[in-house]
């Protein structure tokens, strides 16, 4: 059973806190929930997009994942709205899917939390 965190907002969102907490909730429970950013929160996972609050890290709290063995994130990849670059350009690993790929994996599940 795979546990969908589906972030939809961009990282200056309150959203985005929540559904991060969410998911390292879930990855002490040793759950291995697998993260999925979409649209806007693309930039979570972007080098130069970092937003702190109340002294906390968004990216440096996301690097926790990899202690808990959780799975490397889905980021939407469709041609035509995905920015492609460089490995340098995100603060981890993550596997690039298509909006359509992406989506068929979430219909087929029935544990998705969206943020």
């Amino acid at each position: 059973m795979t546990i969908y965190i589906v972030q939809t907002h961009a990282p200056e969102h309150p959203s985005s806190w929540h559904g991060q907490d969410m998911l390292l909730a879930l990855a002490t429970l040793e759950l291995n929930p697998q993260l999925v950013l979409l649209g806007d929160a693309l930039d979570h996972w972007r080098v130069s997009k970092d937003v702190v609050r109340h002294n906390r890290s968004l990216q440096k709290r996301y690097g926790l994942l990899e202690l808990y063995d959780c799975p490397a994130p889905l980021l939407a990849s469709d041609p035509l709205t995905a920015e492609t670059g460089n490995a340098d350009d995100w603060i981890g690993d993550y596997h690039p899917l298509t909006y359509a790929d992406i989506a068929a994996r979430l219909a087929l599940s029935d544990k998705v939390m969206r943020f």
